[in-house]
């Protein structure tokens, strides 16, 4: 599905590919911002004033435009939305966004990053097919709780669903599909595809060992094939 570049990608991403009967507070975009701006304390702002001192790229709009501005100035612009503003005149989502909204949706989320290099060489060309290293490209936000004891076996607590989100060279945000469902439950995707993300692996085998052999390299989907066809078809098969 198309999502505009205006500086609500991620939001308008997410709010597609959840269903309609989720928390009444995150009904839309403009409330997923709400969200998200409520949860700016001084301590994320600081971090945030601290980044953008650094030279850090992600935080120079700090400098640009709000350098001397109050903390609740810097709530106020976070409100601000793509599409009323534009794309330059608003925060896009950053880790903190996306881990907030993880948090109070109790979902895990996904994301295909191609602006990441891939792991194990210096051109961003993996150098094996090693299952066990970590694709820096494949990253998952969100923490996932260990069953309880009246859990069925190898299920997750908390929580036990996923999104998936492409992420474009340009930092542009798209959702991603499986079978074409957007809130998906983890345990419902391939194990390939859990292989992944290096965390979701490893989670999943730690509670269900009796069900999840070791991977072999050979058999694991290949992960340039996944994402080409999220850009294709922006699906996960």
């Amino acid at each position: 599905r198309s999502v505009p570049p205006d500086g609500d990608c991620f939001y308008t991403a997410l709010d597609a590919l959840l269903p309609e009967d989720r928390l009444p507070t995150l009904h839309n975009t403009d409330a997923m911002r709400e969200a998200v701006a409520g949860s700016l304390n001084s301590d994320v702002i600081d971090m945030y004033r601290a980044c953008a001192a650094a030279g850090v790229e992600d935080y120079a709009w700090l400098n640009e435009t709000r350098g001397e501005s109050s903390d609740e100035d810097i709530r106020e612009f976070a409100l601000r939305s793509g599409r009323d503003f534009g794309p330059g005149q608003c925060l896009w989502a950053d880790e903190h966004a996306i881990r907030t909204l993880s948090m109070l949706l109790d979902v895990v989320v996904l994301i295909i990053d191609e602006e990441a290099p891939i792991t194990g060489s210096r051109s961003g060309r993996r150098r094996d097919r090693d299952a066990r290293c970590a694709d820096s490209r494949f990253v998952m936000i969100g923490d996932l709780d260990p069953p309880t004891a009246s859990s069925p076996a190898g299920a997750l607590s908390s929580p036990s669903h996923c999104v998936i989100l492409h992420r474009s060279r340009r930092q542009h945000f798209s959702p991603v599909f499986f079978r074409g469902r957007g809130l998906v439950a983890i345990s419902d995707l391939p194990a390939s595809t859990r292989a992944l993300w290096q965390r979701l692996r490893q989670v999943t085998c730690d509670i269900a060992a009796s069900s999840c052999p070791a991977q072999d390299p050979a058999n694991l989907d290949d992960e340039r094939g996944i994402i080409s066809k999220t850009k294709r078809r922006r699906k996960v098969a």
